[in-house]
This record gives C-alpha cells, structure tokens and sequence, in this order.
C-alpha cells in the first residue's frame, strides 16, 4: 500500500509543474476619446506583433473594471496563429477609460453572445449547401460559373443592424440586405428568407447594383472608365472572422492584369458590432499599384434618387428600387439610403455618370487605401425615414471616422 500515496504526490507535483508553465501577458489598454461626441461601439484592435508577448497566445480575457466584456483573437493571415485582438468600447465625449488586457497561451472554451456573423456556402443540386471558410477559382473559369457555384453568390456578413454580400466573379460587387429588427438573421434566412420568414418580419435584398458600383464596392479606373478584375491567374474569397465582436471577409486576386501590369490584391471587409459601416482595406504586394488610380463610390438609385459628390470623400444617395428586378408580386420597391467615406489623403478626383457618385482613388506608396461604406433600409424600425436625416448623419460619420479614439498599451507583467 505504499506506493500510493507516492503516486499521489507525483500527480500533485505534476500538476503543479503544468500550472507553472502556463504563460501569460497583462497589459493595460487606455482608450482615449478626445472628441465632443460619444463613441459607441468604438473598435480597439491590438496586434499581437506589436505587444510581442513571447509565445502564441491562445486566448485572452478583457476586463473594463471588474467586468468581462467579450473579445476575440483572430488569425487574419491564416498560419493558424492568432495576429489581433478585437473588442469594442463606449467611451463618453472627451474621457478615457482604461481595460485590462491578459493574454494566455492555454486555449480557453468560453463564449460570448455572438453581435456579428458572417458565411460562405457552395451551390449543390442536393440543397446540402455546404459551409465552407475559403475557396478559390482559377482565372479560366468563367466569372458566372464562379458566381453561380457560391449559395448566395460569394461570402456574406452581417452585425445587427445589416447585412451585405460580396459577389464571387470579376466585380465582387457589394449587395445588401436590409433589416426591419436589430438582430442576426443570415443563419436562418441565408439571404434568401423564406415568405413565412417575411411575413414574420425578417430581412430581404434590398438593392439592385446590376453594373453599377453599388456601394463601395472596388474597381479600377482606366480611360476614364470603370474597370472590373477581369483577367486573373485565381480568385480566392474567405471568411477570416464570425463575431462575436466582429465579422472579416476576404478576396484575394492573384496576378491581375491590369493597366500594362500585374497585381496581386486583397481586399478585406470588417464589420464590428453596433456598426452599419464597413472598413475596406485594400493592399498590394510589394507596392505594385505605385501610380495606379482605382475606384468606388456609391450607385443612383432608380427611383427619387438625391445624392451628393463631395470633394472631401463623403457621397451620399437615397432612393428606391426594386431589388428583385421586375418583381413586383413577391418583393415590393426599396427605400435605402447609401453612404461612402474615402479619406481625403486618397482621393484624387471625384465626378459623376449616369448611375453613380464617384471617386477616384491613389494608394499609400502603392501597397494600400482604406475606405469606408455604410447603408441604411427604410424599413429599419429603428434607421432613418428621409434623406435630410440621412445626409446628415452620413456627415457625422465622416467626423467620427476623422476622429478616432487614441490606444495607449502598456505590458504590466509576464507570468
């Protein structure tokens, strides 16, 4: 009977050696709003990199207080590692508040209440329709083919208040859906509801972009013309993140042949929580956009359009439309207002054509731009009702964009 409580002790003392050598960073995050408006929802995003905690962190833990409020560690370059840490924050007019940030190298099961979501599914004549997180196309393959091989035609991403797709084919145009309830539906209605689920009140398309730039979405500009992602060795599209803080979706084009030279882009979609806007990062390999102009804006819509181009970046429209061209039995007419944001330091020119307000654009140093798009759906029982209202919050957008809250980091210790 001896050697049992020697066994004991072993396993005790092994124990202990494993909790030893958990390894873990706290950092303390101050989060400093010095603007007169109040931000909600306002995105903090530590890179990993920049905080360099010593080994691969496998959860994190942030505290506003003693309160835990949701996060999440996303790995946006697929290594299987983690690159950043999301979370958003209200932070009151000219104030700060400060969080405590601990990073772990032990994985952690716990979950939050999912605010965003985002999907990708491929077409099956079985309907299985199948989740899948990333796929790519050969550049010989015709763009329809592409498109009618994705459910719901490319990857698609919501927070609460809205919900967009990004078409798998040489536009990768942005398409909408709009909400009545502040909510996530796109698990349910999969962009296509179903008519009980309308009668029910659930979200719908609420857009027809047909060639027009839609809203935000990208393209170049050659010749004074548009120019889609035509010729191309692949494309490649991916849900990088789903909630519960915020939702990333990616394309990538490799070797686009565009204007006498080749491109390999990426563009990324962000939507945060509480957010009707998306941030649209777009980079380039090895700065070789250098002198290359591109394009986005947002479309006119088909009827009662109002709009406005402005030299600064902001462009605004609103009217209706029917979604579901020529369907007026199964889906009404449309009432959106769209909005886009390019900040000034890109913008190079600005000017309108027969379907839409736009933009065009340089990059920094030829590697990348970011810009903003933003909608909003008549039917929202909480949006906007006109477009008066709706110009001007688009113009308080463009303020809070231009604002942004300082994030100061401090390592506090290592353990």
């Amino acid at each position: 009977m001896k050697p049992f409580p020697i066994l004991l002790f072993a396993l005790a003392a092994g124990n202990a050696t494993a909790l030893a050598q958990t390894r873990q960073q706290t950092l303390e995050v101050t989060v400093e709003n010095n603007w007169t408006s109040a931000k909600e929802d306002e995105p903090v995003v530590i890179r990993l990199a920049d905080v360099n905690p010593g080994f691969e962190v496998q959860s994190a833990t942030v505290f506003c207080g003693e309160k835990e409020i949701p996060s999440q560690l996303d790995d946006l370059n697929r290594d299987t590692e983690a690159d950043e840490l999301a979370f958003v924050a209200d932070i009151p007019a000219r104030s700060k508040q400060t969080f405590r940030v601990i990073l772990s190298d032990q994985p952690s099961e716990k979950t939050y209440p999912a605010r965003t979501h985002a999907q990708m599914r491929l077409s099956d004549k079985n309907q299985k329709c199948p989740h899948i997180s990333y796929i790519t196309f050969e550049g010989t393959v015709p763009v329809k083919q592409s498109y009618s091989a994705m459910y719901h035609h490319g990857p698609a991403f919501e927070s609460e208040l809205v919900a967009f797709r990004a078409y798998m084919d040489n536009r990768q145009s942005i398409d909408l859906y709009g909400k009545k309830y502040q909510r996530l539906e796109l698990a349910e209605t999969n962009f296509y509801p179903k008519k009980e689920q309308l009668a029910a009140g659930y979200g719908d398309d609420v857009l027809w972009a047909g060639t027009s730039i839609g809203v935000g979405s990208f393209r170049g500009w050659l010749d004074n013309k548009l120019q889609t992602i035509d010729t191309v060795e692949s494309r490649s599209a991916g849900v990088l993140a789903s909630g519960p803080v915020r939702s990333v979706v990616e394309f990538f084009d490799r070797n686009w042949q565009y204007g006498g030279r080749t491109l390999n882009m990426t563009q990324r979609y962000t939507l945060y929580a509480g957010h009707r806007d998306v941030q649209v990062d777009i980079r380039f390999k090895e700065a070789d956009a250098k002198d290359a102009t591109f394009s986005t804006g947002v479309q006119k819509l088909e009827r009662d359009n109002v709009g406005f181009l402005q030299a600064d970046g902001l462009a605004g429209s609103w009217g209706s439309n029917l979604a579901y061209k020529n369907d007026t039995v199964n889906h009404p007419r449309e009432t959106v207002g769209l909005g886009i944001c390019v900040p000034k330091r890109y913008v190079t020119a600005h000017q309108e054509d027969d379907v839409n307000y736009l933009f065009q654009m340089d990059t920094d140093g030829g590697r990348e731009l970011t810009y903003y798009f933003t909608f909003n759906a008549l039917k929202e029982d909480k949006g906007f009702k006109d477009s008066p209202s709706w110009f001007a919050y688009l113009k308080e957008w463009q303020q809070a964009l231009a604002q942004p809250c300082k994030v100061t980091i401090h390592s506090l210790h290592n353990n």
